[in-house]
């Protein structure tokens, strides 16, 4: 029996891509403040958000696997515009937290709604029950790697 599970593994790939690729490309639209945010800036609002409207500079970089100063500039357009703040660690001086300013947390939830709205576009053919299917094989992933 010849070993495909390269090509399946690579036929995977490239349509994981191209998912990832129209899920951008559908929630792309999604203003919020009256900005369009990268993909790395909507990422670092949902990592802020889920961590209680407050993280760490270290954190976000460790969870989008860039550098410190790469979160830094993802960052300073969201401070420009009032969405994100960073304030001093009063532990330790050297490293910098961001916060969801008060606006943003009231706002966060219809930018959610609405950017999750946009983004199920790339999954309207999957019924209900094919669409936990694949979460739980997502799940499965994740827990192995």
């Amino acid at each position: 029996m010849i070993n495909k599970r390269p090509e399946l593994l690579q036929s995977l790939i490239e349509k994981l891509t191209h998912v990832i690729h129209m899920m951008h490309h559908n929630t792309e639209r999604v203003p919020f403040y009256d900005s369009l945010l990268s993909k790395q800036q909507i990422m670092i609002l949902f990592f802020i958000w889920e961590n209680d409207g407050e993280t760490s500079v270290k954190d976000v970089a460790k969870f989008l696997h860039v550098t410190s100063g790469a979160v830094t500039q993802f960052v300073d357009s969201l401070v420009e515009n009032k969405i994100v703040i960073r304030e001093e660690n009063s532990l330790d001086r050297r490293s910098v937290n961001l916060k969801l300013t008060t606006g943003a947390k009231k706002q966060f939830n219809d930018f959610k709604k609405k950017y999750i709205e946009s983004a199920s576009k790339s999954f309207s053919e999957l019924s209900d029950q094919e669409l936990r299917q694949f979460i739980g094989l997502v799940e499965k992933i994740k827990t192995v790697s």
